[in-house]
């Protein structure tokens, strides 16, 4: 494969700055990093990469030129933080679908390949089926005042808008839906006893490493299967790698074997605690309804494990289990905490970037 200049633009979040340290990790290809942030970008050698610090939403000339010069766009930018969906929904709508339909029309008047993260939100509520089919499963979500659904809506007809593009002949896209990638860097951690906030790893985290409660919103019945972040990365380079094949096609990326319930995560969780410290957790589990939690409009469902066979044909399987992905994820907090460092907190941080 011919050298590339990757563009990816929300580079700074979670998912971006792996896949910043996974492509920078070899001299196949120059990345340009976009985002508002580079603080998750620290210490990756910028050999082979270049950050730009632009807005998508007010730097529209300075991304329309990253784009031009690209060979292939990685767009990653959203709002990824359910408490933003109830609180803040027209703002999730503007980001996750005006902003990104924008990088698609861009894309469209450069000639330029799109690979679109989405996620497994635009599955919505789980249905009859034993997993989710990117090419057959119906998408379902909840009534119209339940607002936590207008992520996962706006990601839904952001596909439907590509895949329109893509049959009309002006745009080549691949669409990847993330299911609960989990690693280092995922969010910031959050003061004791807070509601609301990042996603299910780092409330939890932040209530071991301070003794708060452990708070399973609604009983924490639900499920979600969790992706070790180099698994994330991994399916990404077999896309790259084959490019006719990955064409115009949609993937489910998770690990169907990981998939648990978020009160087994939690104790799971504290396990691995006590594994990697040598500490009791202090502890205690407790329920709280999602209203509660996240504010009025939230809502949830179950989540059916993915189907992968679409991505296996690339040649791609996911290789770590559960207590491994929490590990090496844990592992990443408390090594920053024994340095001195102190992950952002939910007041000092509120990340724009990043993906699903």
């Amino acid at each position: 494969m011919e050298p590339m200049e990757i563009a990816i633009l929300g580079a700074g979040g979670f998912i971006g700055s792996h896949l910043v340290e996974h492509l920078a990790a070899s001299d196949a290809h120059h990345v340009t990093a976009v985002d508002i942030s580079s603080r998750k970008l620290a210490g990756i050698p910028r050999t082979n990469f270049t950050f730009l610090h632009a807005d998508v939403r007010t730097d529209r000339t300075v991304t329309d030129a990253v784009i031009h010069d690209a060979d292939l766009v990685v767009d990653l930018v959203a709002y990824a933080n359910p408490s933003r969906y109830v609180t803040a929904p027209l703002e999730v709508f503007e980001l996750n679908f005006l902003q990104n339909l924008e990088i698609a029309k861009s894309c469209i008047t450069h000639g330029k390949r799109l690979v679109q993260y989405s996620s497994a939100e635009v599955y919505g509520k789980a249905v009859d089926g034993t997993t989710y089919s990117e090419d057959r499963s119906d998408l379902i979500f909840g009534p119209v005042q339940k607002q936590r659904w207008i992520y996962g809506s706006a990601k839904a007809l952001l596909e439907r808008v590509l895949y329109a593009h893509g049959m009309a002949g002006d745009l080549e896209y691949t669409i990847f839906r993330p299911f609960n990638f989990l690693g280092s860097r995922i969010d910031y951690l959050v003061p004791a006893h807070a509601t609301g906030g990042p996603r299910v790893f780092p409330h939890f985290l932040s209530a071991l490493l301070t003794g708060g409660p452990i708070r399973l919103v609604d009983g924490g019945h639900v499920r979600r299967a969790f992706l070790h972040i180099d698994d994330g990365n991994a399916a990404f380079q077999a896309i790259l790698d084959d490019p006719d094949q990955s064409r115009n096609q949609i993937f489910n990326v998770g690990n169907p074997a990981n998939n648990t319930t978020v009160r087994e995560f939690a104790h799971l969780m504290i396990d691995v605690y006590e594994e990697l410290t040598g500490r009791t957790a202090t502890s205690r589990i407790v329920e709280i309804s999602g209203e509660a939690f996240y504010g009025k409009g939230y809502e949830d469902g179950d989540r059916l494990p993915p189907d992968i066979s679409k991505l296996q044909c690339l040649g791609w399987s996911p290789e770590h289990d559960l207590r491994t992905t929490i590990r090496d994820a844990m592992r990443g907090y408390l090594r920053d905490v024994e340095d001195g460092y102190e992950p952002p907190q939910l007041a000092g941080l509120q990340e724009r970037g990043g993906a699903p």
